[in-house]
């Protein structure tokens, strides 16, 4: 047992010293540094939870900036709720299914439709497909997936490919999308939206009280 755990400890020093060195880590790296299951690490990197390279090698397919991963542990460790739409997903059971960060209603998806609006006011119409990923948290390559889907629906202009954004913000508004919530950024958005909505309703009824 002493042994083992001696060698625990000097695997470990072997990690961070190798991460000192290096500015990118594989998966398995991420793994062992994270402590989570080759099947959750599989599917943060592909629901684009962490910022990452896919290698397209059968073998150290994924290959991660060591800052990143060291952001993503820290909020892991410290941000209270974060990953809780995972709970039970790589349990025992049979079916899962992310938990939404806001109710599926009608109003919701609307009012949050609106609020992407108000927020992304200031882009152009027309967005190049990495800007169109970027605001939604995925990969380009995920993009193009969901206009194959039918989706979205892009434009090849002088050989870059570009998507109306009110098309963006209408899939990220939707309820297929609100239920099934993946990715940092989109989540931040989310949980953005409430907060704001919160608020407004917070000042609505104070001004409700002083009258």
């Amino acid at each position: 047992m002493h042994l083992m755990k001696m060698g625990c400890i000097l695997l470990r020093e072997r990690m961070i010293l190798y991460m000192g060195e290096k500015k990118y880590m594989s998966g398995c790296q991420l793994r062992q540094y994270l402590h989570i299951s080759t099947r959750k690490m599989k599917y943060l990197m592909d629901h684009d939870y962490i910022p990452h390279e896919n290698t397209g090698h059968a073998t150290h397919k994924y290959r991660v900036l060591v800052e990143d991963a060291e952001v993503f542990k820290y909020r892991m460790e410290n941000e209270t709720g974060f990953l809780a739409e995972l709970n039970g997903m790589f349990s025992n059971r049979t079916e899962w299914h992310p938990r939404p960060l806001i109710e599926v209603t009608e109003e919701n998806c609307n009012a949050f439709r609106l609020w992407l609006e108000k927020k992304w006011a200031e882009l152009p119409d027309a967005l190049p497909t990495k800007t169109a990923a970027s605001l939604i948290g995925c990969q380009p390559q995920q993009i193009h997936k969901i206009a194959r889907k039918g989706k979205l629906h892009g434009v090849t202009v002088k050989g870059k490919q570009y998507f109306a954004k009110w098309e963006i913000i209408t899939y990220a508004a939707s309820a297929e999308k609100i239920s099934n919530p993946t990715g940092t950024i989109y989540k931040e958005l989310i949980w953005t939206f409430k907060n704001d909505k919160a608020m407004s309703m917070k000042m609505k009824n104070n001004e409700t009280n002083n009258y």
